[in-house]
């Protein structure tokens, strides 16, 4: 911890003790010439109080301006390179601070050069050395983000250490160092580790199979579980699954079918047994009756027939729901064709999307044209596609002569390619749901199939990539205290947020509120929270001036108790971080009741620690911290909720180094210096 006094303390005792021992000198100087020469006491006594005044006032302007020239600056500079040495700031030192210490301030600039060239030469050996595993990583990013199926890897505690895009787009807000339970239904899991260490147990070490459900329960997942082993020990677990919400929905329909499909033909075959039972029993009657019993059982043959015709439609509708379609260009159907020398691809002008198989429909395509080629007498095929309402519609022409139902139906039937088997173009027609059909009914023949548009997929080049891994995240110990855990061990939110105004309690609402987690020292950029708040009332003209978030920007954003619930859920097992963090929890404090849930987790102010830090300066204001640490606050992002958090965060992470030198290890060590300087802190301006 640091020194019992510092050093302005110490020089402000020094000068206090020369002129007490000045003022002692002059006191028994005149003492000693009063009991030599004699004369009035009074004059000795005046005589001492006035060259005594004047050496404390000499002592106290001298002791100001040493402390304003010497002692901060000495300070000041103590501060730069330390933060330096612990926090990797490459920023130059400011030398003006210490423009009355002579070399000292060149040398210490000196000494953050060279600390800086150093890091820089080691930088670049770390970079030559490590350049075989940047490889490996941009392979295994790459691998993360194209997988068809979800990926998560958990620690043996089941926290998450790597996922991939799929994974969060199926499990929702999903994210490093955080528990699988909290987006996946714990028990089904739980129940495929059981019967995982079981079979490791007897000596098999295949991977195990679950279904479950998302924690919102709005989708089903069907996946393996695998063990991570290392020397023996299982160390974590890989969860490979894909969304089966679709396909268990599309099993239950065609259970129901067939259920139901079974009843009507059992109802229907007993009536008409019931009818040719009674003609056998009684063949009289049934002569006399012949044409009510031909009528009766013709009508249960008819209402047969058509049951089977609606089961037929009903499951024709199931199909597509299982088929795999995916987002497919119209140019890449038409460029495929035009690629193999099938046929003339005429140029769209519009980016238009299918929602099918691609692979399908080019193969469907493919056996047409071969067809009208075959025998020689058609010449000049292309291939259009033209947009009509819902459809577009991939029309094939060509010159010739025109062809029959026939011909066309022999084509479909040709099976599309081996890998498909038996899959013909007659069996790509109905997973899709759709028909071909000639139309000569123009001066050039074609064929017209209709297909549904889909919207293009949506791209996001400029969203910040999320971190999809992190294999050091710390071991936790869930029975220990959270005031002896490391620092470096916790996660965190840093979070800010935006308000009609500065008074919570005469009526002020939030407006915004966002936040980054920061796991292992890593800012997360890519799971950031943000979202607009409707407050229930008007925003002042003032506060939209500072922010920029106006009425119209709120409108339909959520009120304060459904984001509080999300953002608390986003924190969940997080140390909140805020600068001027009281301001920011009195906020979601007083909403707890609207929100239902309370924020009790420990919280750390920037303000307080940067105070505790360097105590030297009264400046702790987030652009004076962004500063100090060479942090760049975008014009732009400076009093968004977002930009605040981020900015916020940045600094943070070069505060943790910093803590750690002065020997602030633990939570517990950064709360008790942050409450040492709550009362030193109400004096100070942020």
């Amino acid at each position: 911890m640091r020194e019992r006094l510092g050093l302005r303390l110490r020089f402000a005792l020094f000068f206090a003790a020369l002129a007490l021992a000045g003022a002692a000198l002059i006191a028994g100087g005149l003492w000693l010439g009063h009991s030599r020469y004699g004369g009035p006491v009074e004059g000795y006594v005046i005589a001492g109080l006035i060259a005594a005044f004047g050496l404390f006032g000499i002592s106290a302007w001298i002791g100001f301006l040493f402390d304003e020239n010497v002692a901060r600056p000495v300070l000041a500079l103590a501060s730069d390179l330390q933060t330096r040495a612990r926090a990797k700031v490459d920023q130059g030192i400011d030398q003006s601070q210490a423009r009355h210490l002579g070399a000292l301030a060149p040398a210490a600039d000196a000494i953050h050069t060279a600390l800086a060239e150093a890091r820089q030469a080691q930088r670049e050996a770390v970079e030559h050395e490590t350049a075989a595993i940047n490889r490996e990583k941009a392979l295994l990013e790459a691998l993360l983000r194209d997988l068809t199926e979800g990926t998560v890897v958990l620690t043996s505690d089941r926290r998450i250490m790597l996922y991939n895009r799929v994974a969060q787009e199926l499990l929702g807000d999903i994210g490093l160092n955080r528990p699988i339970d909290r987006f996946l239904c714990g028990e089904p899991l739980l129940h495929a580790l059981e019967r995982l260490t079981a079979k490791h147990a007897r000596g098999d070490s295949s991977s195990e199979r679950f279904l479950s459900a998302t924690a919102d329960g709005r989708r089903f997942v069907m996946g393996r579980v695998s063990p991570v082993r290392h020397k023996g020990e299982t160390v974590g677990h890989v969860l490979t699954f894909h969304d089966a919400t679709d396909d268990l929905r599309s099993h239950a329909a065609q259970d129901h079918l067939f259920n139901t499909l079974l009843e009507e033909i059992r109802r229907h075959a007993a009536a008409i047994t019931a009818l040719l039972d009674a003609a056998e029993v009684e063949p009289e009657t049934a002569k006399t009756q012949a044409t009510g019993l031909s009528h009766a059982m013709r009508e249960e043959m008819n209402r047969l027939c058509q049951c089977l015709r609606d089961s037929s439609e009903k499951y024709r509708a199931q199909i597509p729901a299982h088929w795999p379609m995916a987002q497919v260009a119209v140019d890449d159907i038409l460029d495929t064709l035009a690629a193999h020398d099938l046929v003339r691809a005429i140029p769209t002008g519009h980016a238009d999307f299918l929602l099918c198989d691609g692979f399908a429909i080019a193969g469907l395509l493919a056996r047409v044209i071969e067809g009208l080629s075959d025998d020689g007498t058609r010449s000049h095929i292309t291939l259009s596609a033209e947009p009509h309402g819902a459809e577009v519609w991939l029309t094939l022409g060509w010159q010739g002569p025109d062809i029959t139902d026939g011909m066309l139906d022999n084509w479909l039937r040709r099976p599309l390619s081996e890998g498909y088997g038996d899959y013909s173009g007659r069996d790509v027609l109905a997973s899709h749901r759709t028909e071909i059909w000639s139309d000569p009914s123009r001066a050039e023949n074609r064929i017209v199939l209709p297909l549904p548009k889909a919207g293009p997929p949506i791209l996001t080049p400029d969203q910040p990539r999320p971190e999809f891994y992190d294999f050091n995240l710390p071991a936790q110990d869930t029975g220990s205290d959270l005031a002896t855990t490391p620092l470096s061990e916790l996660q965190f939110v840093v979070f800010d947020t935006e308000t009609t105004g500065l008074a919570p309690r005469e009526g002020d609402e939030i407006v915004q509120i966002a936040g980054v987690r920061v796991v292992n020292g890593r800012i997360l950029s890519g799971e950031a929270f943000d979202t607009f708040v409707n407050p229930g009332r008007p925003i002042p003209p003032a506060s939209t001036r500072i922010h920029g978030i106006s009425d119209e920007m709120v409108r339909g954003a959520p009120d304060i108790a459904e984001a509080g619930r999300r953002f608390h859920a986003y924190c969940e097992g997080a140390v909140l971080v805020a600068h001027n963090a009281p301001f920011d929890m009195a906020f979601l404090r007083l909403k707890e009741d609207r929100i239902g849930l309370t924020f009790d987790q420990p919280t750390l102010c920037t303000v307080l620690l940067s105070a505790a830090l360097f105590d030297h300066t009264g400046q702790h204001t987030l652009d004076a911290l962004a500063e100090r640490f060479g942090v760049t606050i975008p014009p732009e992002h400076r009093h968004t909720a977002l930009g605040d958090s981020f900015a916020t965060a940045e600094v943070f992470v070069h505060m943790l180094d910093v803590m750690k030198s002065a020997g602030i290890v633990t939570l517990g060590d950064a709360m008790a210096e942050a409450g040492r300087m709550v009362k030193i802190r109400r004096a100070q301006t942020y």
